[in-house]
């Protein structure tokens, strides 16, 4: 099939959504004639740059075209006004603009070699769905995510610039929601949507869509090793990796910790540093908590998995999160997943794989992450099952399995017309 891809972000050399664009064009150009629309607000162009040193010094792969459009005018404008105090939101403006002139792009090539179909791969928020929907061939939109809120009772943990972010987007979630727009229009369009999490699902079931469960992104195949044990009179080595900042919680896990019968067969292996460094590790020495956590700070990639690979379990306390890549990897090593029932979190791990807890307030929090590191201490081989699971549950998050739904969706579709 001759598919068009719109993927903003789209780049062989970083992580984030320029990883998700590349890696479903690469993925879909084994099967299909892929054409990609790609580009860039900024005037300094980073993605069309980065596709053009891929052009120089690999070559595209076969089956993969890609098109650049670079912000211009007005455009441009709009965007670099938008890092001034205050003025973010033109950065929305600045987008909408570049999806009317990724429209014009794609009629033109439409028009000289026509489309089976049309997928919107990312920007992957669901406010903005592009223009590409009006193409009037089948549309296919996600996976999208960013509907899911902070609890208000979390908010009070936040430092006061994280409080003010998180708290006015919330508003702004509700109202989007509601009101639906041209969002909803497109969804309403689309022949399939994928949703990352329940929330993002709930959003567009608002809407009259039915969205399927996907993660934006995917997994490393799992690891060849033997599930993950604890040797008698070992500790159970509990991982936790993050940007310390407030939506990341990781005052829940301390509070878990502190508060269980069984803290002296626990040790805390902290990955990450940021703002909340100083507050957080004061928190831990009043809990009692400094023999029990070791602070390892930003560590190279390869340190940090060995981390990981040496920890019994991860712990996500994330209350706000698309899919965590950190933990995807921990399934790919076999390392079982204690997470909040929210975000992408929430779709990625399942009781064969992990424990999760009900996302509701900071003491429900505490007393869940608690009562799954306890029952992980407490009842022998449960380690050693969940790991099991988390390496399945890591083979049908691979990429390559996110590709091959994309494709059955296609021919679907495409079969039906």
């Amino acid at each position: 099939m001759k598919i068009l891809l719109s993927a903003y972000y789209c780049s062989p050399y970083r992580g984030g959504e320029s990883a998700v664009g590349w890696n479903v064009a690469t993925g879909l150009a084994k099967h299909h004639e892929i054409t990609v629309i790609c580009g860039d607000l900024s005037s300094d162009s980073p993605t069309g740059h980065e596709i053009q040193r891929f052009k120089e010094e690999q070559g595209l792969p076969p089956g993969l075209e890609i098109h650049h459009v670079q912000a211009e005018g007005l455009t441009l404008k709009i965007h670099d006004a938008h890092s001034l105090p205050g003025l973010w939101f033109l950065y929305y403006a600045a987008y909408r603009r570049w999806q009317l002139q990724a429209l014009d792009l794609a009629r033109q090539l439409h028009a000289g070699k026509p489309f089976d179909l049309v997928h919107h791969v990312n920007v992957i928020g669901f406010r903005e769905p592009g223009y590409l929907w009006q193409m009037g061939i089948p549309f296919f939109w996600g996976p999208v995510t960013g509907a899911p809120m902070v609890p208000p009772a979390f908010l009070a943990d936040f430092g006061p610039k994280e409080r003010f972010r998180w708290g006015s987007r919330n508003f702004l979630n509700r109202l989007q929601i509601r009101l639906g727009g041209r969002p909803a229009q497109a969804a309403r369009a689309a022949t399939k949507v994928w949703g990352v999490s329940q929330e993002d699902r709930d959003a567009l079931a608002s809407w009259g869509v039915t969205a399927e469960p996907m993660l934006e992104t995917g997994a490393a195949p799992p690891l060849a090793r033997p599930p993950r044990s604890r040797a008698a009179g070992e500790p159970l080595r509990i991982c936790w990796s993050g940007l310390f900042q407030g939506i990341k919680a990781l005052p829940v896990l301390l509070r878990a910790i502190a508060a269980s019968p069984a803290k002296e067969e626990m040790l805390l292996e902290v990955l990450g540093d940021g703002p909340e460094a100083a507050r957080w590790r004061s928190l831990a020495t009043s809990l009692g908590l400094d023999s029990r956590i070791h602070w390892h700070g930003m560590l190279p990639r390869d340190q940090a998995l060995e981390v990981m690979n040496t920890s019994h379990v991860l712990v996500h306390s994330s209350v706000k999160e698309g899919a965590p890549h950190v933990v995807l990897e921990a399934l790919s090593m076999g390392m079982p997943v204690i997470c909040h029932d929210a975000c992408g979190m929430g779709t990625a791990v399942t009781p064969a794989c992990g424990i999760k807890v009900p996302l509701v307030d900071p003491a429900t929090s505490t007393a869940g992450f608690g009562a799954a590191l306890d029952r992980l201490i407490s009842t022998p081989g449960l380690l050693g099952e969940l790991s099991a699971g988390a390496s399945q549950r890591a083979s049908e998050l691979t990429w390559e399995s996110n590709i091959l739904r994309f494709d059955a969706a296609y021919r679907q579709a495409v079969g039906n017309r």
